[in-house]
Parts: C-alpha cells; sequence; structure tokens
C-alpha cells in the first residue's frame, strides 16, 4: 500500500457557515466544503459541523487524489479574538470563549500540528500571500460579513496589538448622532450599524425582510421612488458614509500601499456603489492615497488564511494556491510553483 499524501487543512468558522479545503503540499487544492449554519449557535454544534465538513473534505481530497491521503497540519480562522488561552469577543458564536478549538480539533482529527488565529487577521495574511496586497509593505484588508473586521500585515507580519485585538473595527464609535452602548455593555458599536447582520435585521424592521445586506448596500445613491424604498436608501447612504468615514481613518493611521475589500457584503453590486465615495475620500482627506481592490475570492479568504496557517505549522515553503472558478473542478485550478 502506498504512503499516504499529506495535505495541509484550512478551516474557516464563520458567523453563518463553516468551511473546510484541503490541500497537498506542493499547492494543489483537492477539496472544499461548505457548511452552511445558523448565527448564534452554541460551540459544540460548530464543532460537530467542522468534523463533519473535515470528513467530507478528507474523503473528496482521497477521490482526486486517487489514493490515501492524511492531515499533515490543521489551519484553523475563527471569530474573536484569538490567544494561546482561547478565545474572546465573539458573539455570533456562544460557548467559544470557554473551549479551545485548536486542542479539541487536535485531538478529533489526529492532527498533530494545529495552528489558529482570528479570521479576518487570516484573511489579510491570504490576501498578502497570494492576493492583492502581495508584495505591499503595508497593506489593509477590510472584512464586510456577517460582522464588520480588519487586518494590517506590515512588514509581512499580521498587526496584532498587545492583546490581539488591533483592527477590531465594529468597536469603533460611529458619527451618528448620540453616543450608543459599546463594549463594556456587551454592543459593538459600529458593527451593530454596519455589518451584514446589521444591516439585515435594519431592513426587515422597514419592511423588506427578503432584502439582503449586499443589496441594501447597492440602493446607496440609486435615488429611487419615495416612501419606504427612499428611506432604504437613506440607510444604505449613512451605512456607506459610516464605513468611508472607517476606512479613511484607518489609512490616515496605518499609511497603507493597498486596501483590499472582502466578505459576503463586498458584492459587486455593493462595491459599484460604495468604491466611488470611497475613493474620493481617501483622495481628499489621506496624505498618500492607498489603492483601493475588492478581491475576486472575497468569500473564500478566510479558509485561504487558515491554509496558509497550516503550511506554516509544517515550516515547507508555502506554494502558491488559488482557488477554482466556480465551473471547475479544484484540480483544474492548481499552481504547484513555489513562492
Amino acid at each position: 500500500m502506498s504512503a499516504p499524501i499529506l495535505l495541509a487543512i484550512g478551516v474557516d468558522i464563520g458567523g453563518t457557515k463553516v468551511k473546510v479545503c484541503a490541500a497537498d503540499l506542493d499547492g494543489r487544492l483537492l477539496a472544499t466544503a461548505t457548511h452552511r449554519s445558523r448565527s448564534g449557535r452554541p460551540a459544540q454544534e460548530t464543532l460537530a459541523e467542522v468534523l463533519e465538513c473535515y470528513r467530507e473534505t478528507m474523503a473528496s481530497a482521497a477521490l482526486h487524489a486517487s489514493g490515501p491521503v492524511q492531515a499533515a497540519a490543521v489551519g484553523l480562522a475563527t471569530p474573536g479574538v484569538v490567544t494561546e488561552a482561547g478565545i474572546g469577543l465573539v458573539p455570533n458564536n456562544p460557548g467559544m470563549e470557554s473551549s479551545v478549538p485548536a486542542d479539541v480539533l487536535a485531538s478529533a482529527l489526529g492532527a498533530q500540528e494545529v495552528g489558529w488565529a482570528n479570521d479576518v487577521k487570516a484573511a489579510a495574511m491570504a490576501e498578502h500571500q497570494w492576493g492583492q496586497l502581495q508584495g505591499s509593505s503595508c497593506g489593509l484588508y477590510i472584512n464586510l460579513g456577517t460582522g464588520l473586521s480588519a487586518g494590517a500585515v506590515i512588514e509581512g507580519r499580521p498587526l496584532m496589538g498587545a492583546h490581539g485585538a488591533a483592527l477590531e473595527i465594529g468597536y469603533f464609535l460611529p458619527a451618528a448622532p448620540g453616543r450608543p452602548p459599546g463594549h463594556r455593555s456587551g454592543a459593538a458599536p459600529l458593527e451593530d450599524l454596519i455589518s451584514g447582520r446589521a444591516l439585515t435585521r435594519r431592513a426587515a424592521e422597514m419592511g423588506a425582510p427578503d432584502l439582503d445586506a449586499s443589496e441594501l448596500i447597492a440602493l446607496a445613491g440609486s435615488r429611487g421612488p419615495g416612501g419606504r424604498s427612499r428611506a432604504l436608501e437613506r440607510m444604505a447612504e449613512d451605512a456607506v458614509e459610516e464605513l468611508v468615514r472607517a476606512v479613511v481613518n484607518l489609512a490616515v493611521v496605518l499609511d497603507p500601499e493597498k486596501i483590499s475589500i472582502g466578505g459576503g457584503v463586498a458584492t459587486e453590486s455593493a462595491a459599484a456603489a460604495f468604491l466611488p465615495p470611497l475613493r474620493a475620500a481617501l483622495e481628499e482627506y489621506v496624505p498618500y492615497p492607498p489603492e483601493v481592490l475588492v478581491s475576486p475570492d472575497a468569500n473564500e479568504l478566510s479558509m485561504l488564511g487558515a491554509l496558509l496557517l497550516a503550511y506554516r505549522r509544517l515550516g515547507c515553503p508555502v506554494p502558491a494556491v488559488k482557488m477554482p472558478p466556480a465551473d471547475s473542478t479544484p484540480e483544474q485550478h492548481l499552481l504547484p510553483e513555489t513562492v
């Protein structure tokens, strides 16, 4: 019997889904799997979904590899502030703060090497390693998804802060009138206003339950007819203004060469609404305006970041890896050359 093919595994635990991918040590992406799940699920339910998604991925990888496979290392990307002691600030995944998923996964998956990081910081690292921030001495990644956060890579290293909580921009104080509840009151003011979860909830409260966050953002500046539609447009315009203000202030502080925007809300139609005012504001207010791009792998960056963590745990050269197009199988879009 031939020796098993060693794989790097990336696990992304998001607010509404779990994603797992498997790639060999040459960067061939052999399999991916996604399980949608409910926001606010308990930690044990989340971990059960991870294990099921992992088993599906490994079975598919074995088929594509035409032989036995074995996980050599696992990278885990999860919301919250990730430290060796556990995870903090994870409102979308209750119970995770009292567990250490990396240890649980190491035992359940039988992998000796397990690395883990905040999902948005992992996404920023993937974008710097393989994507649109590649080659920049200071690159900024903004994640518009179920939640709202950012990550920066400076001289090849993720910006962590003293407690691992750097760029948790969901806790920014919005420009909206008044002083809303903050972290000490169990709230994340900016995230509670313009994240995907918040915008979907606010649209439903205004009588548009079928409108998701990206569709709402796309209404900004559309100047449609009055009534409920105009009220939704104003909400979208206010959300874009808050986003623009946050990104401009980050750019002034960090002086990035490039900014990449990703996440499930950063669709083509939403980007058409927020990119023009964002670029105009960066030109006006930032001394050295950065280039702004929307990531083509917006929905996959945290998973790719988890995969990068796995490669780095192995200590091997990190190969080039790229997501396959939606209409191809994984092995049709693999880049074996190393970087």
